[in-house]
């Protein structure tokens, strides 16, 4: 199996030039990354459009990393998609390759985070799936690169200009799509509601003071009452948790493991200064 493989890889390179490939590579990857762009920036502004009430700011920086990250691994997936002259072998290969780069990002982000090892084995477990969603994810790419060839052979301007509008409609809504689904789910929602109450409400809490762990972050206590900031994220600790950052209006900040399953009683046990959780 790994020889025919192999002479399946030898074969694919002998048969078009890079000039040939590269009509096919470079909308690939273009395409892909207008869809990662627009999915990353409607991901990122979505919770504050819904809820403008809580205190919600955007972490640009996070964000534009976040874009090149994205944006170089499925740049890179177009790309491959479109380099195999077969259909079915960009399909099938560029699906193995973008499950393999989805695997390796999780990976790279768990030990990052000093994760558990059972999470790092979760990742090989979840293999398979991933390989069966890059295939698909390759099909959809590779089909909108057929349509890009397409669009190029027509010979009215008109018709061009038509086909255009209507595959950049559907690339816009394919990241437009699942940024709008990033909007926070209830449990979510009311672990920051109920983080902006305690803040909000110190004066009159008379179980503030056990809310938060004030030997680790003193000066807290004397922030209270100013303006602030909330930048919450899926934690990558804890399930079931998320890491929110608290930026006062000093540029002093904490972050917090808040757990998005505690309600109206919420009881903060990790809370240190800075933008990310040191792991308890």
């Amino acid at each position: 199996m790994f020889k025919r493989i192999a002479e399946a890889i030898v074969k694919s390179f002998h048969q078009e030039t890079l000039e040939e490939r590269s009509k096919r590579m470079l909308p690939g990857a273009i395409y892909v990354v207008i869809a990662t762009t627009v999915y990353l920036l409607v991901s990122s502004i979505i919770n504050i459009f819904f809820f403008p009430d809580q205190h919600l700011a955007i972490d640009w920086i996070s964000v534009l990393i976040q874009w090149i990250e994205f944006g170089i691994a499925m740049g890179l997936a177009g790309a491959i998609v479109g380099w195999f002259t077969e259909e079915y072998m960009g399909i099938v290969g560029g699906g193995v390759v973008i499950a393999f780069l989805l695997l390796v990002g999780n990976l790279v982000a768990s030990l990052m985070s000093s994760v558990s090892a059972s999470l790092t084995l979760q990742s090989f477990i979840t293999a398979l799936p991933l390989i069966g969603a890059g295939i698909l994810l390759a099909g959809a790419i590779r089909a909108t690169i057929n349509r890009h060839l397409h669009m190029k052979h027509q010979v009215s301007k008109e018709i061009r200009r038509r086909l255009f509008l209507q595959l950049a409609t559907i690339i816009i809504l394919v990241g437009l799509i699942p940024g709008v689904f990033s909007r926070f789910g209830l449990p979510t929602e009311y672990a920051i509601r109920s983080l902006n109450n305690r803040l909000q409400n110190f004066a009159t809490d008379p179980n503030f003071e056990f809310r938060f762990p004030f030997l680790k972050v003193p000066a807290l206590k004397d922030h209270l009452g100013m303006d602030y900031s909330l930048y919450p994220r899926t934690s990558a600790i804890t399930v079931g948790s998320m890491d929110i950052t608290i930026r006062f209006e000093d540029d002093y900040t904490v972050t917090c493991l808040v757990p998005t399953e505690s309600g109206n009683e919420m009881y903060l046990e990790v809370c240190n200064e800075g933008k990310k959780i040191i792991s308890p």
